[in-house]
């Protein structure tokens, strides 16, 4: 038995949705894992075929390669039509799989159409566009190419185009526009007039929070506000192809119409108002005769100044290379935001008369769905509130939501317009409670009420388990935690006035994403928004995309490098380290510019919000975030070498040897700077002896191989004379529990990780966690007090590469490392990572006894297995291990 499964398209895998199978490459790349009933198994030769209407219109013949992936080398592709690919292989035993058959579309298209938008913009407020047509006899196909900004929804005939939430992808719209296509709507026209339309959220081009950011810097020329701003905006081309083989586009102009209806109101911080009143109804259907005037023509995303007028003002991040300032129109191929998972509440109580406060039992991101009741009077509002949190008496604490208001109104009608459900698009809420207000405390919520959560649809079938209670629920709130924050962007937070895709935080989260979560399209589509925008001098951004701060940012975002080493090494593309390779080095130069003598001392987070105990105290009483006990410019000189040993490793994987002599060279004189500056080999202590000074330098190999035990030793010696009370921050947390497991001191690590008092992931979970907090501490301060927020949730990449000991160690896990640490009162731990090639499964349990290890490795692959002392390398298939 041979036979593919877990299909990739451009590195992201097809799903039962048509979204998946889209590509925006001119030579697409196949990749696929294969079952396979025989040991140590690999791929001989590959062949894809790709067909349009059963005529083969490529064939790359047999290919004879090991590589489970081909980048098909096709010419020029039909667009916006369904194509049929063929996949088949040979193993090294002589084997021929049965051929596997999927779809798939190019996405690429020669953007023509221009950009539209109402007359008089009203901020906040969706505006409605229209346009009707004529459908002759004899439509073979039709397929719609949209981009609404910020946000879209697409209607032909009055049926809703897909039910993704916010598209398109939020990105560097002054740079990047993404469009959605939507193929194969033939079905939906007649014969005569149609109608496509399109509603159009301002979404992060119209909040007020990052308008007011940047006027307040417009002054301040190191300050890059976000170059995005601006009312909504559309352009679509609806291509119409009949059985003689003619052709029509219909693009959008002045001739579309323009209004506005109900969506009164949508700002992702601050809800929505839905008014039933003012519901055009039938605007998106044929035959509408409403006050709708038409649309006028006006540039691209670049030429708009932000603050609600159109003209030509950008003088930050919108020039192109070649200096033209024209938006590159790019097909969103990144798995869209769907609906996953309907959570009932869990308990309900009233609030008064007319409020009813709802428990869903998890911290989530969505909105709420309400079932709205018969007999609605015109004018009843309706008020949704949403928080995280609840005061010691029962009520919503909604203080650290900050300036986000996270509220959406429903104004009824009293008549056929009013919704029978009322789910609202264009934001979403971070909350584990929610209020209802106008239905009296009668409604029956539990019945009539779900939170539904979404995020972009990245989920995999991986999992993780241990004997220990505690930490597979840390395990979960972690996970819970990441899907919070995935939403075109991954995200901070989901709750409150932020929601932003920080760069400091992910160094340690990207290293954590791949072992439950897909990121083959994700983290590429990042890297391009912090190329976009990226500085002259080789600064890059606070966020991705950016939305707000000072260019260059901390130096410890070496999650810019990081994410292309994690795609090459979860997913086995190198083609964005390629693509990226400039822009890394032109980072590191940055870096190395505000550096004396290879030490690099600006610094504006390093690691960051560690306890309270650890930071810094703020003038004005508020909690402090920076660290009291660890130099900032450690951790920038720290990941300046960091970034030097993955430039060496990238120039390794694209053949550029003299690249690799120089960065290897150059991390050597920032390593011997660290050393000279702040090493003391007498003692073992590094800088002020922190545990993230201690922590750092293992954990990035900087410390000569025979001074690691003596600097370890400081680091657990103080670790236990503090009761285990950390000083590590949001960075050198997960790095702690590295260097600790790795350098002997496994007992002191799980101590950390079982620990249930403050400062402790266990502490979280007390107070009622599902999902990881910004900090440590239970506190009512709204400066920054996020309980759902991802950069401690990177601790569980330790449960994964340690207590399971799995890691990938070659591109495209082709070969992986299996070397579990198993805690003295830990029984089992069983982990599942849904790799590229397949599921790794890691399961060690001590019974009878003894103890056992059995190792599942797919078809493809090499495992290097360090068990009791003994390292085996394996191929494919289920072995076991015993002592």
């Amino acid at each position: 038995m041979l036979r593919l499964i877990n299909v990739t398209l451009d590195y992201g895998r097809l799903k039962a949705y048509k979204r998946s199978h889209y590509t925006g490459n001119k030579a697409p790349v196949f990749g696929w894992a294969v079952l396979s009933d025989i040991s140590d198994s690999m791929q001989s030769e590959c062949r894809v075929i790709f067909k349009e209407a059963g005529l083969v219109i490529w064939d790359s013949g047999w290919v004879k390669t090991a590589e489970q992936s081909l980048k098909c080398q096709c010419g020029v592709l039909p667009e916006g039509v369904k194509l049929n690919v063929e996949i088949q292989i040979k193993d090294n035993h002589g084997n021929i799989s049965e051929i596997y058959s999927d779809y798939f579309y190019n996405a690429l298209v020669d953007w023509k159409a221009p950009w539209i938008a109402i007359k008089e913009p009203v901020s906040e407020k969706n505006t409605y566009f229209r346009k009707e047509f004529i459908a002759k006899d004899g439509l073979k196909d039709a397929c719609l190419y949209a981009c609404g900004l910020g946000y879209q929804q697409l209607f032909i005939n009055g049926e809703l185009l897909d039910g993704a939430k916010m598209d398109p992808a939020f990105t560097e719209y002054s740079v990047q526009c993404q469009y959605v296509m939507y193929p194969g709507i033939e079905e939906l026209l007649i014969n005569g007039s149609n109608c496509v339309a399109a509603n159009i959220g301002g979404g992060w081009r119209t909040e007020e929070w990052v308008i007011e950011f940047k006027k307040t810097h417009t002054e301040n020329t190191t300050h890059k506000g976000a170059a995005f701003l601006g009312p909504s905006e559309f352009t679509a081309m609806l291509r119409l192809t009949y059985e003689d083989g003619t052709t029509e586009w219909i693009y959008t102009d002045d001739s579309w119409q323009a209004g506005f209806g109900a969506y009164e109101f949508a700002s992702i911080y601050n809800g929505t108002i839905y008014d039933a009143r003012q519901d055009a109804a039938g605007w998106n259907k044929p035959g509408f005769e409403g006050n709708f005037a038409n649309a006028i023509l006006i540039g691209p995303p670049s030429e708009i100044d932000g603050i609600g007028k159109y003209s030509v003002d950008w003088d930050i991040g919108e020039k192109l290379p070649d200096g033209s300032v024209k938006t590159r129109m790019k097909p969103m191929v990144l798995n869209p935001i769907y609906t996953h998972k309907l959570r009932k509440p869990i308990a309900v109580w009233p609030d008064g008369d007319d409020t009813v406060i709802i428990d869903f039992g998890q911290n989530l991101a969505g909105v709420a769905r309400v079932e709205l009741p018969d007999g609605l009077t015109a004018g009843q509002k309706l008020h949704l509130r949403f928080t995280e949190e609840l005061t010691e008496d029962g009520r919503l604490f909604r203080d650290t939501l900050r300036t986000a208001r996270a509220e959406d109104f429903y104004i009824a009608s009293g008549d056929e317009r009013d919704l029978k459900v009322w789910e609202v698009d264009f934001t979403y809420h971070g909350f584990r409670y929610a209020a209802i207000t106008g239905l009296g405390s009668g409604f029956d919520a539990m019945e009539h009420i779900v939170a539904v959560e979404m995020h972009t649809d990245l989920e995999t079938n991986g999992s993780f388990r241990c004997g220990n209670a505690l930490v597979t629920k840390i395990h979960e709130a972690c996970v819970e935690t990441e899907r919070g924050n995935m939403h075109s962007i991954l995200t901070d937070c989901p709750q409150r006035d932020e929601r932003m895709g920080w760069m400091n935080d992910a160094t340690v989260r990207f290293e954590e994403t791949p072992y439950n979560f897909e990121i083959g399209r994700m983290f590429p589509k990042l890297i391009q928004d912090l190329i976009d925008r990226q500085a002259p001098d080789g600064g890059i951004s606070f966020t991705a995309p950016s939305v707000c701060g000072i260019t260059p940012t901390d130096p410890v975002c070496a999650s810019f490098l990081i994410a292309g080493y994690q795609v090459a090494m979860h997913t086995g593309n190198t083609d964005i380290v390629q693509d990226a390779y400039v822009a890394y080095e032109e980072w590191e130069k940055c870096v190395l510019n505000m550096s004396d003598d290879y030490i690099c001392s600006y610094s504006l987070w390093g690691d960051w919000a560690g306890p309270l105990y650890a930071c810094e105290t703020v003038p004005d009483g508020t909690p402090g975030c920076r660290s009291a006990v660890t130099p900032g410019a450690v951790m920038s000189t720290g990941y300046s070498y960091f970034n030097c040993v993955l430039l060496a490793k990238f120039a390794e994987w694209l053949n550029k040897p003299e690249k690799v002599a120089y960065y290897n060279e150059l991390a050597g004189k920032i390593r011997d700077a660290f050393l000279a500056k702040w090493f003391d080999p007498e003692t073992g202590i590094v800088a002020t002896g922190s545990h993230a000074c201690q922590t750092f330098p293992l954990w990035l190999g900087i410390i000569p191989e025979e001074y690691c035990a003596k600097v370890a030793k400081v680091l657990h010696d103080d670790l236990v004379k503090c009761g285990y009370n950390f000083t590590t921050g949001n960075l050198c947390t997960r790095y702690l529990m590295d260097v600790l497991s790795k350098f002997g001191y496994l007992e002191d690590a799980w101590k950390v990780i079982t620990k249930e008092t403050c400062p402790s992931f266990g502490f979280m979970l007390q107070q009622e966690a599902t999902t990881i907090w910004e900090r440590f501490e239970l506190m009512t301060d709204p400066s920054m007090n996020s309980h759902n927020h991802p950069m401690y949730a990177a601790v569980d990449y330790w449960m994964f590469a340690y207590l399971a000991g799995v890691k990938p160690a070659e591109r495209g896990w082709t070969e992986f490392e299996v070397e579990p640490y198993m805690p003295e009162d830990l029984q089992y731990t069983h982990a599942v990572v849904d790799t590229c090639k397949g599921q790794v499964s890691v399961r060690w349990v001590k019974r009878y006894g003894g103890t056992h290890l059995q190792v599942n490795v797919p078809f493809g692959c090499h495992a290097r297995v360090k068990f009791m002392g003994k390292e085996t390398i394996v191929g494919s298939g289920f072995h076991t291990f015993h002592e």
